[in-house]
């Protein structure tokens, strides 16, 4: 013979169904802007560095190469060729906060890059915006032949 509750306790269970949504609505929404936030800072990280690399062979100075032999980048080209990587990009409106030209036997180029992230859902409780930034370098190696 199986017993019933009693009446009283009828129901309730009725009343985890919102708590349990409102749980679920909610990691659903962080783990959303995680994805989102992790996936705008790896763009940044590579433009940083794509940047870096196209400024470094872009600004390769080829006249003090063929007169001196020794490695140098141009620090006016290689700067000026940065906005035009960053425009042509999936982040066009990351913010160039410095380009550095580092001489040496094999001259660098550092690129710092910075991106307001948009919150998607999570505006009232992160706020408006988030910034982000990067640093991309690359060296000027001659090749072997």
């Amino acid at each position: 013979m199986t017993t019933r509750p009693p009446e009283y306790d009828r129901g309730q269970s009725i009343l985890i169904i919102p708590a349990a949504f409102l749980i679920l609505l909610s990691l659903g929404t962080i783990t959303l802007e995680a994805a989102a936030l992790h996936l705008r800072q790896r763009q940044l990280d590579d433009l940083a560095d794509t940047v870096a690399s196209d400024a470094v062979a872009v600004g390769f100075d080829t006249d003090a190469f063929r007169s001196t032999g020794r490695l140098q980048i141009d620090r006016g080209v290689a700067a000026a060729s940065v906005p035009d990587g960053v425009a042509g990009s999936d982040l066009p409106d990351a913010a160039i906060a410095a380009v550095r030209v580092t001489p040496g036997a094999e001259p660098r180029v550092e690129v710092d890059l910075a991106y307001e992230h948009e919150w998607i859902i999570g505006r009232a409780i992160f706020g408006a915006s988030t910034t982000l930034d990067a640093t991309g370098t690359a060296d000027l190696i001659p090749s072997q032949p």
